[in-house]
């Protein structure tokens, strides 16, 4: 491994360790805990490799739940590489109602059309303590398109609760 790649690792690793700041999150504001996990997978035609990259969405109640109750919620929106590793941490996104189609098992963020499908809390907790994965990519800095989530030491925190 290059000094370059190595540098990059450590750069990448920083930025995802210390996602959220220093001010609470929603969730640790209310006490309530991210129970849910879904991979996102696009439900339309992606563009180029637009399909490598898996978006992880957790939730506090379940996307059924969410349906039925007429407050829409905040999420942690991650996105993957490959459901492999943390490629960015997105931040928070509201998801209620108006954006969840539960006969078609579909939901619409960022303009974008998903079919969702629950993961286990043991797969959430294998991405949330081993972010770099297992396959070896570049992870630029992105600038945040949403408000900052918790950390991922609470997402974690969170998840083994339910293990």
């Amino acid at each position: 491994m290059s000094l370059r790649t190595i540098g990059l690792v450590i750069v990448a690793a920083f930025c995802l360790t210390t996602a959220g700041g220093d001010s609470p999150s929603q969730g640790e504001k209310d006490g309530s805990s991210y129970r849910h996990g879904y991979y996102l997978f696009l439900a339309g035609t992606p563009n180029g490799c637009e399909d490598c990259y898996v978006p992880l969405v957790l939730t506090r109640k379940s996307i059924e739940d969410l349906k039925k109750n007429p407050t829409a919620d905040d999420c942690v929106l991650i996105t993957t590489f490959e459901r492999d590793s943390i490629w960015h941490y997105d931040g928070l996104v509201r998801l209620g109602q108006n954006e969840i189609n539960e006969a078609e098992r579909k939901v619409r963020i960022s303009n974008k059309t998903y079919r969702y499908q629950e993961i286990a809390a043991s797969e959430v907790l294998s991405l949330l303590e081993n972010p770099l994965g297992k396959i070896a990519i570049s992870r630029p800095y992105l600038p945040a398109k949403f408000p900052a989530g918790p950390e991922l030491k609470q997402l974690i925190a969170d998840f083994k609760t339910l293990e």
